[in-house]
């Protein structure tokens, strides 16, 4: 059937209104996946998020893992037992993402567990340099027990467990992102500068 060229005209029209409205409901999608990075968590979600049995519980209602580090945001980092130059590059970008987060830095701590003997050396000079970076030796074992789970679950089922050693924890010590070991460092920024501009905006009046 041959069209006229009004019925062209007047289907062209009807794409061109119908095209965009068509193309948002294809990326709201779960079958299209999309998320724009301004929304999209690089870091793995702990759902829901689990709290670290750590120390008892304060006055002001928090509780502290490091010293000084009471209702701060915490990027949380567990050293290997053997931290080769991968780990060591890990904690030196570490304190660039603490820089990095400017004004708000005060409202980030950077906390590592070190449970290892053999990382009681590097402990100490990195220390030396980095006076801003909270180590913890041998820390809590149920601690580190909390931590082995999420790693459990969230290793996909019959797959080989994840290699997560970075975590972002909110002020209430609850675990809610989870990073591999490879992850790249920018990504983990993007992620807290979202998170503390978040919460800065609930405590404005």
């Amino acid at each position: 059937m041959n069209m006229t060229r009004q019925q062209v005209t007047l289907l062209g029209i009807f794409a061109l209104f119908l095209a965009p409205l068509l193309l948002v409901m294809l990326m709201r999608s779960s079958w299209w996946g999309y998320q724009p990075d301004s929304l999209r968590n690089f870091g793995q979600l702990v759902q829901p998020p689990v709290q670290l049995p750590v120390g008892p519980l304060q006055p002001d209602g928090h509780r502290s893992l490091a010293p000084g580090t009471e209702g701060q945001w915490l990027l949380l980092y567990v050293m290997p037992g053997d931290c080769d130059r991968k780990c060591s590059d890990d904690i030196v970008s570490f304190r660039q993402i603490h820089r990095a987060a400017g004004r708000q830095a005060e409202y980030l701590s950077i906390v590592i567990l070190n449970e290892n003997e053999a990382g009681s050396a590097l402990q100490s000079r990195i220390e030396s340099i980095y006076q801003e970076l909270n180590f913890i030796a041998h820390p809590p074992a149920e601690t580190l027990a909390t931590l082995a789970r999420i790693n459990t679950d969230l290793t996909p089922e019959k797959g080989v467990p994840e290699n997560i050693r970075t975590y972002v924890v909110d002020p209430m010590l609850n675990v809610i992102l989870a990073y591999r070991a490879d992850a790249n460092p920018n990504d983990i920024n993007k992620d807290l500068k979202r998170l503390l501009t978040w919460s800065k905006q609930d405590k404005m009046p």
